[in-house]
């Protein structure tokens, strides 16, 4: 991914590193935790230079980059082995506590959908859900943080309107995501003794905390920015 900030928007040094990962780490969250893992997908994060920088933002992130930096005729077997292990946590789930929603984990009920279809809307996204994913899904979730930050970073904006967009993911972090994924990779951890899965339930569970941490540290970088020009 190549950052493609405006000239107005200067990103310091201390959150440049952040912004060049952290798309890319959402979108191996939305790929495997929202379908089966494909042989491209596989090849992809074990070969793709700038994933394997994102990978070492996170520990998790490094179990994931040593498990997939294999050689390539052994790609398959672990894509086939992978492939298997997601169908049986699909299937687990409506047997189990384990759950890739956000109502099922914290107890809500199917209503709540609407909170999510109301911000999604709120902040102009429709997403194709090819599976009949509900909005709550953990990856349709992690696929609205990922569409919000290319917005932030490929749209041209003031550094008002950048301040509204990390107020939006900040929120998001907050309300939803940060209220049940603890609980979420608790369960899935208990679930599976995969490596994959485990570490992507660990970067998860990292990743979360500190890309929160890191809006909340740009934003205050941009509010003083903005200050200091009136």
């Amino acid at each position: 991914m190549t950052m493609q900030t405006v000239p107005s928007l200067a990103v310091p040094e201390a959150f440049s590193h952040w912004l060049e990962s952290r798309g890319l780490i959402y979108q191996l969250l939305v790929d495997f935790l929202g379908r089966k893992p494909s042989l491209s997908l596989v090849a992809q994060w074990s070969r793709n230079r700038k994933m394997s920088v994102a990978a070492e933002m996170t520990e998790g992130g490094r179990e994931l980059k040593r498990y997939l930096s294999q050689e390539p005729n052994k790609l398959p077997y672990i894509c086939e082995k992978e492939s298997q292990e997601y169908k049986r946590l699909i299937h687990e789930q409506t047997v189990s506590s384990f759950k890739l929603r956000e109502a099922a984990i914290l107890g809500r009920s199917e209503d709540f959908c609407n909170v999510l279809a109301d911000v999604y809307t709120s902040a102009g996204i429709v997403f194709n859900k090819c599976n009949g994913e509900a909005d709550d899904h953990i990856a349709i979730e992690l696929e609205f943080m990922a569409v919000m930050h290319e917005r932030m970073l490929y749209n041209s904006f003031s550094i008002r309107s950048a301040m509204d967009l990390l107020d939006i993911q900040v929120a998001f972090l907050e309300d939803h995501l940060l209220q049940w994924t603890p609980q979420f990779c608790e369960k899935l951890n208990a679930a599976t003794d995969s490596t994959l899965y485990l570490g992507l339930s660990h970067m998860l569970a990292e990743f979360l905390p500190l890309d929160l941490q890191m809006l909340r540290s740009w934003r205050a970088s941009l509010e003083s920015s903005a200050t200091a020009m009136v």
